[in-house]
């Protein structure tokens, strides 16, 4: 490997860690603000999204490519970068766009740089750096490590809140899972990684991302055993989803009680009102929304009126599918949307016709995003690593689909009965 492949594996690596929001109270002195309100913050932001441009320039033919194969993701950008010509602070709006497509750039970057395999080598290392961060500020200062006022007691280690240690965690962990464990030392490490990353999800005390984690492996082992391993049909393990939940609600197993059971109210913390809420402040703006993250504190004046309604200040929506409609509308909901259904297309194909569990990692991610933006918002987030991945893996997912299917061909022709192994470059 070159001195310049190297120097740029690091600062890429670097880059994920922040996107992370591990070094955020570092950067900005400790204070509550948020990621994009501090000003130290904001120039480090800046700096390192100059860096994944200039990559993303040298590289020019390359992302190019990349880019070509994600119209609708792309075509989601410029919405939210022409969105302050609607917005009520034009200035905020335009300066958040940039952070998103910043953010998304980095994915390009990803996706032009690294196969799949290296994308989650690159994360591996990035989240056992965050983990130990975590660990070593518990154990030097615990007090720092550990959240205060009403979410006294959960461990948020060196990020901002437990949540997003919570996510950072949760992600980790199925990247680990997709990764080859090796031998010898690197079997041990991987274990270690896992239980380490187990134990502070645990900590964080962010159900969210437990219950994302939880609910993404269990998919994944129907999809691996029952679906592709015993051939068992789609259809039949819909139909048992379906029975299975009727049961329940027969047996008066509701919301509820399986709220409790997790330890929350069965208004989710407050989230069912706000949701509620949301889906008023929708419907006065329904085709291009307020403007891309033009909504929240102060940033429109209706932001006061959910406020005051919930009794409670809430800085999003809390649901990632109700948070890109509320800011960029219908239209900019159905880009996602079909950017997000093409990136499945890919990694179904690869999860179907794959031998490794890395070809897995397309479709068992995508699940991963889809859940848990139901309770939380990273669907287009600007200085989001989880938006990132998931604009890489899109991306990455397609980059063999011509060469698969001209495989499928070639066998269909040769033997109709052999199933081709996916391959990435």
């Amino acid at each position: 490997m070159s001195s310049r492949s190297i120097v740029e594996k690091i600062a890429l690596g670097f880059i994920a860690l922040i996107l992370t929001g591990a070094l955020w109270r570092l950067f900005s002195g400790g204070s509550e603000s948020s990621v994009d309100g501090d000003f130290r913050t904001q120039v480090i932001l800046a700096v390192i999204y100059l860096v994944v441009a200039v990559i993303a320039l040298v590289n020019g033919r390359k992302t190019a490519s990349v880019i070509r194969r994600g119209p609708a993701l792309f075509a989601l950008l410029l919405l939210a970068c022409l969105s302050p010509l609607w917005a009520e602070m034009p200035d905020l709006v335009f300066r958040r766009a940039l952070g998103l497509v910043g953010t998304s750039l980095f994915g390009v970057v990803l996706a032009t740089r690294f196969s799949l395999e290296d994308q989650l080598n690159l994360l591996r290392w990035v989240f056992r750096w965050a983990a130990g961060l975590c660990i070593a500020l518990l154990g030097v200062a615990p007090h720092y490590a550990i959240s205060s006022g009403a979410e006294g007691g959960a461990l948020r280690g060196v990020f901002p809140h437990k949540n997003l240690l919570g996510a950072a965690m949760a992600l980790a962990i199925l990247v680990e899972w997709h990764l080859s464990g090796g031998k010898g030392l690197s079997r041990v490490a991987k274990g270690l990684s896992l239980c380490a990353y187990s134990a502070l999800l645990l900590l964080s005390n962010s159900m969210t991302s437990i219950v994302t984690i939880f609910l993404t492996l269990v998919v994944m082992w129907v999809f691996r055993v029952l679906y592709r391993k015993y051939r068992v049909p789609l259809v039949a393990l819909v139909l048992f989803v379906m029975v299975t939940v009727s049961a329940f609600t027969v047996a008066g197993v509701n919301g509820e009680v399986l709220t409790g059971m997790v330890g929350r109210s069965s208004d989710l913390t407050g989230r069912t009102e706000l949701w509620d809420a949301v889906v008023s402040m929708i419907h006065k703006h329904p085709v291009l929304g307020f403007g891309f993250s033009g909504f929240w504190k102060d940033a429109s004046a209706e932001s006061a009126v959910v406020q005051t309604h919930i009794l409670w200040t809430p800085t999003y929506s809390h649901n990632g599918y109700l948070e890109i409609t509320l800011s960029l509308g219908l239209l900019g909901m159905l880009l996602f949307l079909l950017g997000f259904a093409t990136g499945a297309r890919y990694a179904w194909l690869h999860a179907r016709t794959g031998k490794t569990v890395l070809d897995l990692w397309p479709l068992a991610f995508l699940i991963f995003f889809a859940i848990h933006n139901m309770a939380e918002c990273t669907i287009a987030w600007q200085n989001c690593l989880e938006w990132s991945v998931f604009v890489a893996t899109a991306l990455s997912a397609s980059t063999n689909f011509s060469t698969v299917l001209s495989e499928q061909s070639s066998a269909s022709e040769e033997d109709p009965l052999r199933v081709p192994a996916t391959e990435y470059a």
